[in-house]
């Protein structure tokens, strides 16, 4: 029997020490999941919610997807119910659709870069300073990416989800989430070059 298994199990039979591990592995994850939908300031109170549900409900979890994916899934329905009781519920229709790509322009017509990014070296403190620069750079751009494209960059990069496991968590198709990841990630990798050559976010 596998680790997540057998931490199901004791789940299942109450133990407290499972609870207090699947929180510690799971909560900065579904926090993650619920902030494009409901903003920081809601995201905690949405995995609250999510925890008390799936402690409710862990008879009924079959381990057919992984325990990360269901509690996914759960935090993104109650990050839906939450902005559907404040009035704020926002049509997810063109989740999915192709944007196009912000940097389209680096590439050449065989989809080779035209123009690389330059390398980093971080020698000095005022390199590691900027690195600093832009760490913060990234999680501001992270946050104003679309929000479809910024719930399967997170899931990917933040929760380690495969494509499949994103796909049942949004109930979107597998092609429709590599699209999102792939334009979600070209709008960063548009932040890094932007960075590297200007030195501002």
């Amino acid at each position: 029997m596998d680790d997540e298994q057998e931490l199901v199990k004791r789940l299942r039979n109450g133990d407290s020490n499972a609870f207090e591990t699947v929180i510690k592995l799971h909560h900065a994850f579904l926090v993650a999941m619920a902030i494009p939908l409901v903003g920081p300031d809601s995201a905690d109170d949405v995995a609250q919610e999510t925890w008390l549900r799936a402690f409710a409900a862990i008879g009924k979890f079959e381990g057919r997807s992984k325990l990360r994916t269901w509690l996914a899934r759960i935090a993104i329905n109650e990050a839906h119910a939450m902005r559907r009781k404040r009035g704020r519920e926002v049509s997810l229709d063109n989740w999915g659709v192709d944007s196009g790509s912000p940097i389209s322009s680096r590439f050449n017509e065989q989809g080779a870069w035209d123009t690389p990014p330059s390398q980093w070296h971080h020698e000095t403190p005022e390199e590691l300073l900027t690195e600093a620069e832009l760490h913060e750079c990234i999680r501001k751009h992270l946050h104003k990416l679309p929000s479809d494209q910024q719930s399967v960059v997170m899931m990917r990069e933040l929760g380690g989800l495969d494509y499949n496991e994103i796909a049942q968590a949004l109930d979107l198709a597998e092609g429709n989430i590599r699209v999102l990841l792939h334009r979600g990630r070209q709008r960063m990798h548009a932040m890094l070059n932007n960075f590297e050559e200007m030195g501002t976010c």
